[in-house]
């Protein structure tokens, strides 16, 4: 991706994984090996690896700097997060900040962070690790975190659950969010959320539920053009052949697909930019009909 420009805003991705392969039920649970092949024919190996036949997706965080004020939009997996559970995020060890650093951004010059959401995947590099001790990676930044997806991630984190899945989700809430609230630098908020507002140029936290419960995209506007952070509202390109087609870890599969449709249509009315969490390849494009429905329009396409 080439520095996306929106007016005085510029959008740079900041690539943690190129490729972080699935077994196609484990991402997609209903899916059907018709889906897969179909999905290999007209995507190509970038995004389904022909050999075994494994969903490919990436992990990917958006830096965007408007006048005055830089944000970042999620951030990754980060390194050293012990998930026994959730072994996709488990102790990672990449590059991340340095590739922050090559785009001209100390950690010390980010002003504000959104999390999309609270999975391992999404907030992960909000802290990083001190000796022994998780300290917010962005010393200087104000959290974001919409209310209704802290909220039941603190609940679950106090009761400690013992299901597996759950405690790391409860690990995630410990080490990635809770240094931040110790730190003073969070706020939790109310959605819909204006971080910005400056003549034409605004910068919108929204509420996208169904993936989590307080799942969040973000909207950018300038000049009257748009970009969206779409997070985990859709994770892989093939799933616009079906927009019904839940991922693994939809919290409420009816409300995920509903979103989903939702942030197409937006995306049309406002030829968008989607700014993808997880696509692999570029990871940006637009999202444009296709008879009775949608699919993906990469730059080149």
């Amino acid at each position: 991706m080439q520095t996306l420009t929106l007016g005085p805003i510029t959008i740079d991705r900041i690539v943690e994984l190129e490729r972080w392969p699935f077994a196609p039920a484990e991402m997609f649970p209903d899916i059907t090996d018709e889906q897969v092949t179909a999905a290999l024919r007209s995507l190509g190996e970038e995004h389904v690896d022909p050999r075994g036949r494994r969903i490919v997706l990436g992990i990917q965080t958006y830096l965007v700097r408007a006048p005055g004020l830089t944000v970042l939009l999620d951030t990754g997996n980060g390194n050293d997060k012990h998930r026994p559970a959730l072994r996709a995020h488990h102790m990672f060890h990449t590059a991340y900040l340095d590739r922050l650093r090559a785009r001209g951004v100390r950690p010390d010059d980010i002003d504000v962070v959104v999390s999309t959401h609270l999975h391992p995947d999404h907030c992960g590099w909000n802290t990083r690790l001190s000796g022994d001790t998780w300290v917010p990676t962005f010393p200087n930044a104000r959290y974001l975190f919409a209310r209704d997806e802290f909220a039941p991630l603190e609940a679950s984190f106090e009761s400690r659950p013992e299901d597996p899945l759950a405690a790391d989700l409860a690990r995630t809430f410990e080490d990635s969010v809770l240094p931040v609230v110790k730190a003073g630098q969070a706020a939790v908020v109310d959605t819909p959320h204006t971080i910005l507002s400056a003549g034409d140029v605004r910068i919108t936290m929204r509420s996208a539920p169904g993936h989590t419960r307080g799942h969040v995209v973000v909207e950018i506007e300038a000049g009257g053009r748009y970009a969206v952070a779409a997070g985990d509202v859709i994770h892989h390109p093939l799933q616009f052949a079906d927009l019904d087609l839940a991922q693994g870890g939809d919290h409420d599969r009816a409300r995920a697909a509903a979103t989903r449709r939702e942030l197409c249509e937006w995306c049309v009315d406002h030829d968008a930019v989607v700014l993808t969490a997880h696509f692999a390849g570029p990871g940006v494009g637009r999202i444009v009909r296709a008879g009775d429905g949608y699919r993906f329009a990469w730059p080149e396409s």
